[in-house]
């Protein structure tokens, strides 16, 4: 029997997951399901959510809803829609589907995968250098630009396999056509797809996407054929094709629906038209795909199903917010029509409860963030949270707001190298491999994390050797330049500020370069190189023990969240084989070094019961909040600069039916919509930034 698609909507001005709830209980959503009248039926549900805070929320959102009475809830499963690392399918997988994950070979790990790439990287950038006569390389021949290239090389193959792009169409590109650079990156790709798969089969292993993908595609045949109870999948825009397969199969079961947020029902029929682009008689795009439009991949679902908007029917009331958002974010081909519906779009209290900030400079940004989410407080109930991709003006609203004791729930990351662990290990490794230089030195003994010297010792080191001319290299260096100092105190002016310091300070001082030279030896001991990366990796860990480690034996720059995942990342690299190694001088460690957890996020631990959140648009997709500030409201923040691919250029990627970069616009500004929908909207933004 052919069962017609379920497909609904809940407006942006709707709670969601109040409102997904409500229609699930009520008998809605799922013909002949009304689990109102028996809680207990509840347990023969299943509920995809795009992500595994949304899965939290929602168990929240359904005891609230239940108001006491037994139940059993619904499995809840996150499919992951944006960011693949929050797919957690197994975890949650029964029955076919964790037979299929058994049966599958592991996925490859993504640091393992990124050191295999780089060493083809570099083999090719070493022959491109050594064909080069000279001048400016087209390709950097370095190890961590080496690694960079990789991290890029796994996206782009992340992308053709999400898009289901094969490795062929690359013969199709004509390279006398093509820039020298281009010409030369197509060239490696040709290589790649050859030598990649037989590393892959060599390992036994599968890319983490295709892994992915295999069994979401084994979800939906199960779930095709299966007798399961209700399946209800909501909050996923379908932007990801293998994802957009399983709610199209879910929208066709007899017990199934799919609930998509914030479907623009507004935008007139010829605008709605022109986000897919307009085409000429032999299928060639007169009109490209608005791809950074917020409802592009909504649209494209919809179509793959065969349904219009009118198709599709909606929970809950939509708000005159929602139709100035639409004229807001309407199609550029279309903006014309802006003329016509001046009227429409500015009145009806559209922006009543939104509120415009713009602040002179961040920290005045931030200072009234802060205000703004303190006087929340002020009443019994009330929530606020701030959303922002920003996580410097998110570290300084946090910091405003711990001066006021005020607690706050951080679910945002920061990237490892920016933590107080990850710094402190760039400044080690700087100071060590620039000789202890002064200013990398004395960042490095001022450094909370640091312990080996007092205020003092440290004060008394620095006005004896650290100012002026430079001592030499090393911890032998400083030895010398305060064994000299002591030996020609009597013939220093009388000016000098180095006569002021007392024997005492001076012993204090010579005693921190002892212990300084005793907990950099491992990295002051090496020669020229070359060295393997997990040699230098195992040699700075022990520099950064040793420089942090308290009274009882601990080394506290490795603990905490950010120590922990810093000690996470050396034992990562540390653990490599050494045949499969990158090979470096220690001069280009430094830089490796940072590329390597460059792409590592620490997130804080959750602090539930607070009124105060602070999250990035993926996280905060799905919550509620009675006020919510959307900050850092600029070009290039958001929402978010474009990145551009090293390997293929626009014209390729538009050739072989990949990506364009705007399409990371798009997603940014489906969410910058749906947040708009909260009962009262603060927007700010600073005038100036980083000047």
């Amino acid at each position: 029997m052919v069962v017609s698609p379920r497909v609904f909507t809940i407006p942006a001005s709707a709670p969601f997951l109040p409102t997904l709830i409500r229609a699930l209980m009520d008998g809605r959503l799922v013909e002949g399901f009304r689990p109102a009248r028996d809680p207990m039926s509840l347990a023969d549900a299943t509920l995809f959510l795009p992500t595994r805070r949304a899965c939290r929320l929602a168990r929240d959102a359904f005891l609230d809803a239940i108001a006491g009475d037994a139940a059993i809830l619904p499995r809840i499963v996150a499919i992951g829609d944006i960011d693949e690392d929050d797919l957690v399918f197994a975890e949650a997988a029964s029955g076919a589907v964790a037979e299929t994950a058994l049966a599958l070979p592991p996925a490859l790990d993504g640091f393992e995968r990124r050191m295999l790439l780089a060493r083809l990287v570099l083999a090719w950038a070493g022959q491109i250098a050594a064909q080069q006569a000279g001048g400016t390389p087209l390709v950097v021949h370095s190890p961590a630009a080496a690694l960079a290239l990789a991290g890029d090389l796994c996206r782009l193959i992340d992308d053709m396999t999400i898009r289901q792009v094969p490795w062929e169409r690359l013969d199709g590109l004509v390279p006398d056509a093509l820039d020298p650079y281009w010409q030369l990156t197509l060239a490696f790709l040709k290589i790649a797809r050859t030598a990649w798969p037989a590393i892959l089969a060599e390992r036994g292993a599968v890319e983490q996407v295709t892994r992915r993908d295999l069994m979401i595609a084994a979800e939906a045949a199960r779930l095709a054929h299966g007798e399961d109870g209700p399946v209800i999948a909501a909050g996923s825009t379908a932007s990801m094709p293998a994802t957009a397969r399983l709610l199209a199969a879910i929208a066709r079961l007899a017990h199934g629906a799919v609930v998509l947020p914030g479907l623009d029902r507004d935008l007139d029929a010829p605008s709605w038209e022109l986000i897919a682009g307009t085409r000429d008689g032999n299928g060639r795009h007169v009109e490209a795909p608005a791809v950074g439009h917020p409802q592009f991949a909504m649209q494209g679902f919809l179509d793959s199903l065969g349904l219009a908007r009118d198709d599709v029917a909606v929970l809950g009331e939509a708000g005159a917010r929602e139709r100035l958002l639409s004229e807001a974010m309407r199609p550029a081909a279309a903006t014309e029509r802006w003329a016509d519906r001046r009227d429409d779009a500015a009145r009806h209290g559209a922006l009543a409860n939104v509120t415009m900030i713009e602040a002179a400079n961040a920290e005045e940004e931030a200072l009234a963030i802060a205000i703004a989410l303190r006087e929340t407080l002020e009443s019994e109930t009330g929530s606020a949270a701030l959303v922002t991709p920003d996580r410097a003006l998110a570290r300084r609203v946090t910091a405003a707001l711990s001066r006021w004791n005020v607690a706050v729930d951080d679910t945002g990351g920061d990237r490892l190298a920016e933590t107080p662990a990850g710094v402190f290990a760039r400044l080690v490794a700087e100071a060590a491999l620039e000789g202890l230089a002064p200013a990398p030195l004395l960042a490095v003994l001022k450094h909370p994390h640091c312990t080996i010297a007092d205020a003092d010792a440290v004060a008394a080191l620095e006005r004896a050797v650290l100012r002026g001319p430079r001592p030499r290299p090393g911890s032998a260096g400083l030895a010398h330049a305060l064994a000299t100092l002591r030996g020609t105190r009597e013939t220093l002016h009388r000016a000098d500020p180095r006569l002021g310091l007392a024997r005492a300070e001076l012993d204090a001082a010579a005693a921190l370069v002892q212990r300084l030279g005793a907990a950099l030896a491992p990295l002051e001991s090496l020669e020229g190189g070359p060295w393997s990366f997990a040699d230098l990796a195992a040699k700075h860990l022990a520099a950064i023990a040793a420089l942090s480690e308290d009274a009882a034996g601990r080394s506290v720059a490795l603990t905490g969240p950010d120590g922990t995942a810093l000690l996470a990342a050396f034992d990562e690299i540390v653990a490599r084989p050494r045949a499969e190694d990158l090979v470096l001088r220690p001069a280009d460690y430094a830089e490796l070094l940072a590329i390597a957890i460059g792409d590592r996020v620490v997130r804080r631990p959750g602090a539930p019961g607070t009124r105060i959140c602070v999250f990035g648009p993926l996280e905060a997709r799905l919550a509620r909040h009675d006020r919510v500030v959307l900050g850092g409201l600029v070009e290039t923040v958001w929402p978010p600069d474009t990145r551009n691919d090293p390997w293929l250029s626009r014209p390729m990627r538009l050739d072989l039916g990949l990506d364009l970069p705007e399409r990371r616009v798009g997603l940014s500004a489906h969410d910058f919509a749906q947040l708009m929908g909260a009962p009262e909207v603060i927007l700010t933004r600073a005038a100036k930034l980083g000047g």
